[in-house]
């Protein structure tokens, strides 16, 4: 199909049910003993209820009376809730903050415990004179508190030496936010660098959004040497820790590599496990090699699926890779209010197509009807619903 050939980006039954009726006899006997013992008072009242036959001695004769019937089949018990008929829980919030025991002194994990039931102030007091005597957890909680401006004013640049602080003793997680800073020039002069240099450090931890973007500064030559194959160990370091960013990247350097590294058969599969996480750039991707049958077996109606399922989150290439399967009849029957459906969202979202258009141009009023009722039904606040039929689609 036209389109679809360029790249884009022991014992036996008897032994069994003997077996269980000793069990079953087991428990009646167990319940026969839990009701003398009821019936005796040495139970708690209202733990236990039971209904037991006990047999009646005349106290003349010693005939015993004939108990009822009734009265002589096995206790039934009744157990009774006896914790409080309120189940409500207190959020984190209404809570309040974590309390210390008389004599108890404050550490990093109170700090923590206050911040995550949402009481930043008292999270920030608590912080600020442990991380002030060196204690990097509280350090990094501190330059959190500061980047978000949570509790106090938002302040990057305070959090930046926050982090730096902890990250010099080896705050993996302090490291990694340092190098976005240092990256996005955010807070601190934009240096690449010094990202590359806290990335590192991140991912020496076994950080995969660190060893994702070290990666990624390698491919491009900044901050670290231009490096193809060093780029591409990094990012089968971080797909092995299932980073869907890092699998979509991978895929993309088997296919599209400029120094003669191509894998068309690594590239399907890490697309496919990243398509699989959800990342719906990779589906798209991994439906168009499906469709071509490139690094993997050809299978339109898969690819089909693909994309329909990477359209209905948004993504407008699916939608209107979506509207050529349908208007081919190709992986999908052939459905011409389902292509142009589709078409006129993916046109909204800015992706054009010039046969998609004639195909919509020459349909009759009741498909096309059809068509806009279904782009509406995917795209409602993209484009308002109109009982205006002679209204040009958007």
């Amino acid at each position: 199909m036209h389109g679809f050939e360029q790249t884009f980006p022991g014992p036996s039954r008897e032994g069994e049910d003997h077996d269980g009726n000793k069990r079953r006899k087991g428990f009646s006997a167990l319940l026969n003993q839990a009701a003398l013992i009821l019936a005796a008072g040495l139970l708690v009242t209202g733990l236990l209820i039971t209904a037991p036959a006990l047999a009646q001695d005349s106290g003349e004769s010693g005939d015993a009376v004939e108990a009822d019937p009734a009265a002589s089949a096995e206790p039934r018990p009744v157990l009774i809730d006896v914790t409080t008929s309120d189940k409500t829980l207190l959020s984190i919030v209404d809570a309040g903050p974590p309390h210390l025991r008389e004599g108890e002194t404050a550490t990093s994990q109170t700090a923590y415990s206050a911040f995550q039931r949402g009481w930043f102030l008292t999270a920030l007091g608590l912080a600020t004179p442990l991380a002030e005597q060196g204690d990097k957890a509280a350090q990094a909680l501190l330059g959190v508190l500061h980047e978000a401006g949570l509790g106090i004013k938002q302040d990057k640049a305070k959090a930046a030496d926050w982090y730096a602080l902890a990250a010099a003793q080896d705050d993996a997680g302090s490291a990694m936010q340092l190098a976005q800073l240092y990256l996005l020039g955010t807070g601190v002069e934009t240096d690449k660098k010094k990202a590359a240099d806290y990335f590192e450090q991140a991912a020496n931890a076994g950080n995969a959004s660190a060893l994702y973007n070290l990666a990624l500064l390698y491919q491009e030559g900044e901050g670290r040497p231009f490096d193809e194959q060093k780029s591409r160990e990094l990012l089968e370091e971080a797909a092995q820790l299932n980073d869907p960013e890092a699998q979509y990247a991978l895929g993309l350097s088997y296919l599209e590599a400029q120094s003669g590294l191509n894998d068309p058969g690594q590239g399907a599969f890490w697309l496919g496990r990243a398509a699989r996480r959800g990342h719906t750039s990779a589906q798209v991707y991994y439906g168009i090699l499906r469709f071509q049958g490139k690094g993997v077996d050809p299978n339109e109606a898969e690819a089909a699926d693909w994309f329909e399922r990477a359209a209905t989150t948004g993504n407008p290439v699916a939608m209107n890779r979506l509207a050529r399967i349908y208007a081919n009849g190709r992986g999908r029957e052939q459905d011409f209010a389902a292509a142009a459906g589709w078409h006129l969202i993916a046109r909204t979202l800015g992706v054009s197509d010039l046969s998609l258009d004639r195909i919509v141009e020459s349909l009759d009023e009741e498909t096309l009807t059809d068509a806009r009722k279904l782009a509406e039904q995917y795209s409602a606040t993209l484009m308002a619903p109109s009982e205006d039929p002679a209204r040009e689609s958007p």
